[in-house]
C-alpha cells in the first residue's frame, strides 16, 4: 500500500538572494510534475507565479535563506515557505504608483487557499492549488516519495534547525 503523499514532503533551501528565486520557482514546478500531477499551462503559470511571490517575499524581507516544501495532500498541491521571521504576512495597501506591495493580492486571488502561521523556526507562508484527482497516478506518487529520499535536498527537519540556528 503506497504512503500518502502528504506524509513526506520534499524540501529544499533557497539562498538569501532574489537571484535564486527563478530556480527555486522552477524546482517547485518540476517537483509537482514528478509527483505525477497533470499541470496545464494555466496551472503551471499560476504555480510559478505563486511560488515566486512567496519565495521572493521571504528572501527579500528576511535577507536570509528559506526552506520550501512541496507536497500533494489529496486534490491539492501545497507549497510552504518557512523563514526565520516570526512576523506573519498579510496583503499591504499599495498605492497606484508603488512598484511593490501587490504580490499577496495575487496569491489570494490565484490560490485555492493560502495563509501564514507561526512555527518553531519563525513562520510558514503557504498556498494550495486545487489539482484534479484524476491527474494523479498513485504509482507515480509512491515512486516520487522514494525519489525524494535520494535527491540532494535537505530534510525539512534539518533545514528548520538551520533556520532556527540563524535566527538565534
Amino acid at each position: 500500500m503506497p504512503r500518502q503523499s502528504g506524509d513526506s514532503p520534499y524540501a529544499f533551501t533557497v539562498p538569501p538572494s532574489v537571484e535564486a528565486v527563478p530556480a527555486a520557482r522552477d524546482r517547485v514546478v518540476r517537483r509537482a510534475q514528478r509527483l505525477g500531477l497533470i499541470l496545464d499551462e494555466e496551472l503551471t503559470n499560476d504555480l510559478q507565479l505563486l511560488a515566486g511571490e512567496v519565495i521572493a517575499n521571504s528572501v527579500t524581507h528576511t535577507q536570509a535563506a528559506c526552506v520550501v516544501s512541496v507536497r500533494y495532500i489529496g486534490e491539492r498541491l501545497r507549497v510552504e515557505v518557512t523563514d526565520a521571521d516570526p512576523t506573519l504576512v498579510r496583503p499591504s495597501q499599495a498605492d497606484v504608483m508603488d512598484e511593490n506591495g501587490r504580490g499577496l493580492f495575487l496569491v489570494a486571488a490565484l490560490a485555492t487557499v493560502w495563509g501564514s502561521q507561526p512555527c518553531a523556526a519563525g513562520k510558514k507562508t503557504w498556498f494550495e492549488l486545487a489539482v484534479s484527482a484524476s491527474g494523479v497516478d498513485t504509482a507515480d506518487v509512491a515512486a516520487s516519495q522514494a525519489d525524494a529520499a535520494t535527491e540532494e535536498s535537505p530534510s525539512i527537519t534539518g533545514a528548520h534547525l538551520r533556520i532556527e540556528h540563524r535566527a538565534a
